[in-house]
Order: C-alpha cells, then sequence, then structure tokens
C-alpha cells in the first residue's frame, strides 16, 4: 500500500481537498454567510488514577455509561439538538492511556440541558452521586462553550469528516418528500470560506492572496 502496489483502505474516506463544515437548512441549502448559526461545543471526559488503570474498580462501569449515552444522544439528536461526538484518548500525559475524552457539538445550550436533566443521563449521574466517594481514584470533567454565529470556523484539508465535520443535519427532501440526513461538510477552496476570516463572516475571504499557501 505505501509504494501503490495495492489498493491503500486507509484513504478510503479521506476527502482529497479543502473543506469546512456549515448548517444546512432544513431544506438541505446553505447560508452564503458563513458561521451564521450558533453551536454548543461540549467536552466530557473521564480518568483513573489507579494501579490497575483500566482494570479499576468502577472504571468499566464508568466507561459503559459514557457509551450508553453516546448512543443515547445519537438515538435522541433531534430532541436535543445533537449534531455528532467524536471520541478521543490521551497518550500525551501518561502511557497508560487511561483518559478518555468525548467531544460533542449541539444546536443549543438549551438542548444540552434537556439531555443533562434527561434519564438518559440521570442515571450516570445517580450512579456518580451515589458512589464518588468510594472510588476517589476515578476522575470526571466537562467543559462547555456557547459560540455565537460569526464566532468559529472550520478547515479541513485531506481529511476524512472528523470533529463537527462528522455532523449531520436532518432535513426535508421535497422531490422525494422524506426527511433525510446529510453532511454539510462542504468545499473551502473558493470564496468565503478560503480564509479564517471569511469562514466567520469577518472578511471577503481574500486577506491571504499574498501568501504562497492561502490555508
Amino acid at each position: 500500500m505505501s509504494v501503490g502496489w495495492i489498493h491503500d483502505v486507509y484513504m478510503d474516506d479521506v476527502i482529497l481537498k479543502k473543506t469546512s463544515a456549515q448548517f444546512p437548512n432544513a431544506e438541505g441549502e446553505f447560508s452564503s454567510k458563513p458561521a451564521d448559526d450558533e453551536i454548543v461545543v461540549f467536552l466530557i471526559g473521564t480518568r483513573v488514577n489507579h494501579p490497575m488503570g483500566l482494570f479499576a474498580p468502577g472504571f468499566a462501569a464508568v466507561g459503559g455509561m459514557f457509551g450508553q449515552m453516546a448512543k443515547d444522544c445519537d438515538n435522541h439528536a433531534e430532541e436535543f439538538g445533537f449534531l455528532g461526538m467524536t471520541s478521543w484518548i490521551n497518550s500525551g500525559t501518561r502511557e497508560t492511556n487511561n483518559e478518555v475524552l468525548q467531544v460533542a457539538y449541539f444546536r443549543t445550550p438549551e438542548g444540552l440541558h434537556e439531555f443533562a436533566h434527561s434519564k438518559y443521563h440521570t442515571n450516570a449521574w445517580d450512579w456518580w452521586n451515589t458512589n464518588h466517594k468510594s472510588h476517589p481514584h476515578i476522575s470526571i470533567y466537562h467543559e462547555t462553550y456557547h459560540i455565537p454565529k460569526g464566532h468559529w470556523e472550520t478547515i479541513y484539508i485531506n481529511s476524512h469528516r472528523s470533529h463537527l465535520g462528522s455532523a449531520t443535519f436532518k432535513t426535508y427532501d421535497s422531490e422525494k418528500g422524506q426527511d433525510m440526513y446529510m453532511s454539510g461538510v462542504v468545499d473551502a477552496s473558493k470564496g468565503l470560506l478560503r480564509t479564517s476570516q471569511g469562514r466567520m463572516s469577518r472578511s471577503k475571504g481574500d486577506e491571504n492572496e499574498h501568501f504562497k499557501e492561502k490555508y
């Protein structure tokens, strides 16, 4: 695969151009103004501080609850304005790779709040409130960022669909007369989407013209 003698399967889902993630409207159309929607970025993670690492008491239960909540978000995406989630392992602070982070995207803080107080999350909340004193070796944390429209941008170059680029949006196909889900990934090689400032609707997308590489 490295020299091209056989098909490189690792390139199968790579989009070989410059793209950005934007929000389509209910009809599947994109605004002429980039970053024309607010967004909530929610980071939630857990880490185990125990010599048994991933096999420490309680950590399997926590991992199971994290996985189940991710599935619940997917299954009730429209109800909570959930757009997508990616999961990551922190390999930079410990050799044991025993810290997991999930990055989730919601349309509004109200949607995130509704999920946090739904049965899909309160079951895990109750488990933590009951067990955290007997499991001091387990860390959990979250960070929430509510970003107004015009204050965020995305760029992916020769990348697969990841982060906000992996989000899907419910739209209505008038020709087929049915709902469908579509990707928000669009071509970013021209127009406003060429530059960071343009992708936040703060320029005409031409401020990098004097650079050789215009990323």
